[in-house]
């Protein structure tokens, strides 16, 4: 796995897929937003360190993700009057599959053996 691949795996796609909101959601959540990239940062350095519980805690928090964005979907995408918030449907749906696909890619042989080298 090249250098670039690694920190697109550990570092960019986990930051994106975590907190890939409308742009509203982002700015009225701007502390948050930011503690959350700095945890991904350092997750993402024990990553490059070996941390077999780094990779752990990372799948993990991927499938979280992927089921916090599955529960909120529907709720958050249309209203009862039906109305559809087409912004929000489109970013949930993109994290999702980004969080889901992340986690059957950080699962794979190539990720681990990357690790231990």
């Amino acid at each position: 796995m090249t250098k670039t691949n690694r920190i697109l795996f550990f570092f960019v796609l986990p930051i994106l897929a975590s907190v890939l909101y409308p742009p509203k959601t982002l700015l009225d959540s701007a502390g948050v937003l930011v503690v959350a990239v700095i945890l991904f940062a350092g997750l993402g350095y024990l990553l490059l360190q070996g941390r077999s519980l780094a990779l752990t805690f990372s799948i993990f928090i991927q499938g979280i993700n992927a089921i916090a964005r599955l529960m909120m979907l529907f709720p958050n995408s249309f209203s009862n009057d039906g109305a559809t918030n087409w912004l929000y449907l489109i970013t949930c749906l993109a994290g999702l599959v980004l969080s889901v696909w992340l986690l059957f890619r950080l699962d794979k042989a190539d990720v681990r053996i990357t690790m231990t080298r």
